[in-house]
C-alpha cells in the first residue's frame, strides 16, 4: 500500500472520537456534542437570517400601527371684497381611536412577538435538524471509507507476501492473480466511499462549515434509545411551532378584539385660534368620526381567523404525535437489529484471525478471501444499519437540539 493510503487511514482514524469530546466546525471552536455543531452552522445560515429579519420586520410594522396619527394642522384665509379687514385662523388637532383600540393591538403584537420568535426558532430547529442529518451521514461515510481502506492496505500486504512466495517457487501465479482481482475489487469500493464522503461535505460546505473540522463519534458507537415518553415530553416541552400555534392563536384572539373595538366611533379634539374684525379669538373643537357599516363584517373575519389558527395548531400537534409514534416504533426496530448484531462487530478481530489461520494452514488463500469478502461486506451493511438507526434517534430527539 502506498504512503498516499497509508496517509489516509491514518486521517480517518483521527475522526473517531467519544461524543462529549470537543468538537468544532467552520469557525466554531470548543463545541461539547453534534447538537452544538449542528446549531452553530445553523445558525450561520443566510436563510435562516432572511426568516429573523423578515419576522422583525412584520413585528415592527405591526408596532408601528399602534400609535397615535400624526397631528393635523389647518389654516384658513378670507379676503373681505369690501375693503375692510381681511379674516383668517388656525387650527392644530389630533385624531385617535376609541381608547380600547390601542389596548388590543398592543396585546397583539406582544402574542406576535411571541409567535415570530418561536417560529424563528422553528426555522433555525429545521435546519439544525437538517445538518444533524448530515453529520450522521458524514460518520457513515468516514466509518465506510476507514472500513474499505483497512480492507485495501491488507489486501496490498498479501499481495506482497504473495509476490514474494511466487518469486521462490511457494506460490502460484494463479494465487497472485486472485489476490490482484480483489484488490482491484476492493479499489473500486474504496473510490465509490471516497466519492460519497465528498458528496456529504459538499452538502456541509454548502452550509458554511468546513468539513475538514469536525470531529465526530463513529457512527457504529453505542446509541441509546430512550422510552417513547422521554422523546414525547420533548416534543411538547420543546417544539417550537407548537408553542408558535399558541401564539397565533393569542394573536388571532386579540385581532377580534381590534375588530371589535374599531366599530367604535374615533375622536379629534383641536385648538383654534381665529382673526376677526380685529380681534383674536382663541378656542377648542371636537370631532367624532363614527365606523363604516361593514365593521360587523371586519369582527366576523377576525373570528374566522381564530378558528383557523385553533384548527391549525391542532392538526400540527396530531400530525406531529402520529411522526414520532411512527418514527420510533422504525428506530426500535432498528435499534434491535443493531443489538444483535452488535457482538459481531465489536471489536476489529475477524480479520487478525483470518490471517492467522491463513498463515497456519487452517485455511486456503480462496477460503481467506471469500471470507475477507463476507466480513467487509457485512461491515458496511452494519455501518449502514447504524447510520439509519442514527438519523432515526436524531430525529427523535430533534427537539432538544435548541434545548428549553
Amino acid at each position: 500500500m502506498n504512503f498516499v493510503r497509508l496517509a489516509a487511514v491514518a486521517c480517518t482514524v483521527l475522526y473517531i472520537f467519544n461524543i462529549n469530546n470537543t468538537v468544532s466546525a467552520g469557525n466554531v471552536a470548543g463545541i461539547a456534542s453534534a447538537d452544538s455543531v449542528a446549531l452553530s452552522i445553523a445558525e450561520a445560515a443566510p436563510d435562516v437570517a432572511a426568516v429573523r429579519a423578515r419576522y422583525d420586520a412584520e413585528l415592527q410594522q405591526a408596532r408601528a400601527a399602534n400609535v397615535l396619527q400624526g397631528p393635523e394642522m389647518d389654516f384658513g384665509y378670507k379676503f373681505n371684497a369690501a375693503g375692510g379687514p381681511d379674516k383668517w385662523g388656525v387650527s392644530v388637532g389630533q385624531a385617535f381611536d376609541w381608547p380600547g383600540v390601542y389596548g388590543a393591538r398592543r396585546a397583539s403584537a406582544g402574542y406576535q412577538a411571541e409567535a415570530y420568535n418561536r417560529l424563528y426558532r422553528a426555522a433555525l430547529l429545521e435546519r439544525a435538524y437538517e445538518v444533524k442529518q448530515l453529520l450522521v451521514k458524514l460518520s457513515v461515510a468516514r466509518s465506510h471509507l476507514s472500513t474499505m481502506q483497512e480492507a485495501e492496505f491488507a489486501a496490498h500486504r498479501l499481495a506482497e507476501a504473495y509476490s514474494g512466495a511466487y518469486d521462490r517457487g511457494e506460490a502460484t501465479i494463479l494465487d497472485v492473480s486472485k489476490i490482484k482481482l480483489q484488490i482491484f475489487e476492493i479499489s473500486n469500493l474504496v473510490a465509490e466511499a471516497e466519492a460519497s464522503l465528498e458528496d456529504v461535505e459538499a452538502s456541509l460546505r454548502a452550509y458554511g462549515a468546513d468539513p475538514s473540522a469536525i470531529v465526530l463519534p463513529d457512527v457504529t458507537d453505542n446509541m441509546v434509545l430512550q422510552p417513547y415518553e422521554y422523546y414525547h415530553e420533548l416534543l411538547l416541552a420543546n417544539d417550537p411551532t407548537i408553542a408558535a400555534a399558541s401564539s397565533l392563536a393569542g394573536v388571532a384572539s386579540a385581532e377580534v378584539k381590534v375588530a371589535r373595538r374599531s366599530a367604535l366611533p374615533s375622536f379629534k379634539l383641536a385648538y383654534t385660534h381665529d382673526f376677526e374684525e380685529n380681534v383674536h379669538f382663541n378656542g377648542f373643537s371636537v370631532g367624532i368620526s363614527f365606523p363604516t357599516w361593514n365593521r360587523g363584517k371586519a369582527v366576523r373575519a377576525a373570528k374566522a381567523e381564530l378558528d383557523a389558527a385553533v384548527f391549525e395548531a391542532d392538526d400540527y400537534a396530531m400530525r406531529v404525535n402520529a411522526r414520532l409514534m411512527s418514527d420510533y416504533a422504525r428506530c426500535r426496530t432498528l435499534n434491535r437489529r443493531v443489538d444483535d448484531a452488535r457482538s459481531t462487530f465489536s471489536s476489529d478481530d475477524y480479520p487478525a484471525l483470518l490471517k492467522k489461520a491463513l498463515d497456519a494452514r487452517r485455511i486456503n488463500l480462496y477460503e481467506y478471501l471469500n471470507s475477507y469478502r463476507e466480513y467487509y461486506q457485512s461491515k458496511t451493511a452494519y455501518i449502514q444499519l447504524c447510520g439509519e438507526l442514527a438519523a432515526g434517534i436524531a430525529s427523535l430527539a430533534r427537539y432538544d437540539i435548541l434545548g428549553q
